[in-house]
């Protein structure tokens, strides 16, 4: 196997080896030994070969400090890899480890450990690993997390990614991690979790869909996939437990209104209200599913969709335009220019469901991107952006680029892009960068299909989705549904949006959006038309 494929970059070395001819030439002669006679190499990435068993010499890479070797066909590491004491990333998803080697915990410098997607039956401690920020050990078979993971000295761990694996027990020292921000343990066994989770100091995403809790209205909770929620709900609990009572009137503070309260308000104040959200329950049959997969979890895990229905985009000669600038200024401000999210929009009568939010390799991503005919993959469409807007640059003698372009570093380093597929195969968005042309909105478009996707997290999916709602709202997109009975009355816009149910592979429920706590915003009526 040749090394053709080192590249040198600055004082880095960098060797990525990767597809079909590579994995042909492991499977006849195995993975070549003069790989381990590059010491000063900084990166390294094989994947997507047949690639089962690595040398004990991986040790010898001692300058290592990026190493994937995710989509083979590993049952084992080597005791070695202790050597790799530079190493700060660690990429193993998608293979077939079940047991991870004892001295992977040696790795004191490693920052974010994927092992998603194997067979793994147990975790080595992990409290000696104090530079650990990220550990996604999802999709395995594990009835509980890695011992030593809830450490104090763990200070800089923020996420951890646990979802779909066996555990039935989470104990109460999670507290201990200061700055925890996510914690997926969605499609476990579950019944009950520690009250003390409501009082981590920084947690924003605790994701527990798809566990059978004995609480069943916390149950309930947790299937609106709402953190705020949930957290409140375990602090009252644990206000309970420490003999508090959490219903105590605070001096000038109201007590929350019950459900019927909240109703009688809304009841009370419907005419003063001019606008309105109908919010249509998941249909029983011809709804559409999203199913999300296990390779995008470690690429863009976090989609919510949802169907807008009756839009009128020509009730004036701007209403196109403006609701296409909303969208470009919702990806600049609330988004954080599609680093925290990025927003899609379908023409629902060419999306052909049900819909499955895939990770797939550059050079396979096939779309026919917006304003265009032809038929490219994302390797190419990519290449072809950069040389565009180096181009554009020069012609216009400026340091920085603009429009689409300047999103094109969010996909730098990316082994695999992250891509919407229809029931077809075919690809209809690929975000950050672009959705495809054959599902493209226009002044005609009725209904459409709307689409978040992020890799931060998924209150800012909803929060993204709930403010181009409100603002199409404002914006008079709906229907007029004040009747000549009440002609007098200043005409109530109403937005009709129907749920989108985003399952995994197995069909274990992730999020409905819009659940009944989403799209609380002052003055607007939401009309929730559940069973």
């Amino acid at each position: 196997m040749a090394m053709e494929e080192v590249r040198n970059v600055g004082d880095a070395r960098e060797l990525t080896l990767r597809g079909p001819h590579i994995s042909k030439a492991i499977e006849e002669n195995g993975l070549d030994e003069k790989l381990f006679e590059l010491t000063n190499l900084n990166y390294l990435c094989v994947s997507q070969t047949c690639l089962k068993h690595v040398s004990p010499r991986l040790g010898n890479l001692v300058n290592l400090t990026n190493l994937v070797l995710h989509h083979n066909q590993l049952t084992a590491l080597p005791e070695e890899i202790q050597c790799l004491t530079k190493l700060k990333f660690l990429d193993l998803s998608n293979n077939q480890i079940e047991e991870l080697p004892l001295s992977i915990t040696k790795l004191a410098n490693l920052e974010s450990l994927n092992v998603s997607v194997n067979k793994l039956l147990s975790f080595p401690p992990v409290n000696e690993m104090k530079s650990l920020h990220i550990l996604n050990i999802s999709h395995n078979n594990l009835k509980e997390l890695p011992e030593g993971i809830f450490d104090p000295e763990l200070v800089h761990l923020h996420t951890i990614m646990a979802g779909n694996n066996e555990m039935e027990h989470l104990s109460p020292t999670v507290t201990d991690l200061p700055h925890l921000q996510t914690l997926d343990l969605t499609n476990n066994k579950l019944k009950e979790v520690p009250a003390e989770l409501s009082v981590c100091p920084k947690l924003k995403t605790l994701s527990l869909t798809g566990n059978k809790f004995s609480d069943r209205r916390f149950g309930k909770l947790v299937e609106q996939c709402l953190t705020k929620a949930v957290m409140e709900y375990l602090n009252k609990n644990l206000k309970k437990e420490k003999g508090q009572n959490p219903d105590k009137k605070a001096k000038g503070k109201n007590t929350k209104l019950t459900k019927k309260d909240l109703k009688k308000e809304e009841d009370d104040d419907v005419e003063f209200l001019t606008d309105a959200l109908n919010v249509l329950h998941f249909p029983d049959k011809g709804g559409l599913v999203v199913s999300v997969t296990p390779a995008v979890l470690s690429v863009r895990p976090y989609i919510v969709c949802c169907i807008v229905r009756n839009l009128d985009f020509q009730k004036t000669s701007n209403s196109f335009k403006q609701f296409i600038t909303l969208q470009t200024k919702l990806h600049d401000t609330l988004c954080n220019k599609r680093q925290a999210a990025t927003i899609a929009t379908h023409d629902l009568k060419s999306v052909k469901g049900p819909l499955k939010f895939d990770a797939q390799f550059p050079s396979h991503l096939m779309i026919i991107p917006l304003s265009r005919q032809k038929e490219v993959t994302g390797e190419k469409l990519v290449e072809d952006l950069l040389k565009e807007a180096e181009a554009l640059r020069k012609e216009k003698k400026r340091s920085t680029v603009s429009g689409i372009h300047k999103y094109l570093d969010l996909l730098k380093d990316k082994i695999q892009y992250p891509c919407l597929l229809d029931c077809t195969g075919a690809v209809i968005s690929f975000p950050p960068i672009t959705n495809s042309n054959n599902t493209k909105i226009s002044k005609e478009t009725t209904s459409i299909l709307v689409e978040v996707t992020s890799s931060t997290n998924l209150d800012v999916c909803k929060k993204v989705c709930d403010e181009l709602l409100v603002k199409m709202l404002e914006m008079g997109l709906g229907e007029n549904s004040t009747g000549e009975e009440a002609s007098s009355s200043p005409a109530q816009k109403t937005l009709t949006v129907e749920q989108v149910k985003v399952n995994d592979e197995e069909g274990n429920l992730r999020v409905v959006y819009p659940s009944r706590t989403d799209l609380n915003h002052p003055g607007i009526k939401v009309n929730r038309n559940y069973e």
